[in-house]
């Protein structure tokens, strides 16, 4: 019994949570962290273990303490959904042109690294409306100095982690097809009917 406590214990420290746990839930903690102590001293002969009180019997302390964790935001898988390239372009002649910005750093940007759990939504109701103030800031700003884009790119089903992790990687047109010429626009209707004709 005090093996699990003291791995729970030690899965606290290492991820310095005890101090944001509720006020109850320390007070626990600290009594739980010293039955450890008198059990681990007892078991090495230096003073007689106490019976532990009901109340504070490792068991119901450690169930506390895992539901907590399973309960918290950060412990909780990222949901799978749709990472998105977009491919910027010229309007008139679908060349790709990327967006150059007005700063004096001189920044350029012609692709653009999403994701969603709903594909069609975000590229034909949020992308493509140049009224939408939401997250996607870049594609507006994009829409807005005159260009267009294209899809270029699916994964699914991809996590939120994977897109931040692609977008680190940096030089988006490696991955992309349109860039690369191995392939063409892609249809979000089209990629939402394939990825559900293929879930029957």
């Amino acid at each position: 019994m005090s093996s699990i406590a003291s791995g729970l214990l030690q899965v606290l420290d290492e991820r310095r949570i005890t101090g944001r746990l509720p006020a109850d839930v320390r007070v626990q903690v600290s009594r739980l962290r010293h039955a450890v102590k008198v059990a681990t001293l007892a078991a090495a002969g230096i003073v007689p273990a106490p019976p532990p009180p009901a109340a504070l019997s490792a068991f119901d302390a450690g169930a506390a303490l895992q539901a907590w964790i399973r309960a918290q935001p950060w412990a909780q898988p990222d949901p799978e959904g749709w990472v998105y390239l977009l491919h910027f372009v010229d309007p008139a002649t679908g060349a790709y042109r990327p967006l150059r910005g007005q700063g004096n750093r001189g920044q350029v940007a012609g692709h653009y690294w999403g994701w969603t759990t709903d594909l069609e939504r975000r590229i034909v109701r949020e992308h493509r409306n140049p009224k939408w103030t939401g997250p996607g800031r870049l594609v507006q700003v994009a829409l807005a100095a005159g260009l267009s884009f294209e899809l270029a790119y699916l994964e699914y089903p991809a996590t939120l982690g994977r897109e931040r992790r692609l977008k680190h990687q940096g030089g988006a047109a490696r991955r992309c097809p349109l860039c690369r010429g191995t392939g063409g626009p892609l249809d979000p209707a089209a990629a939402v009917a394939a990825v559900a004709g293929g879930a029957r």
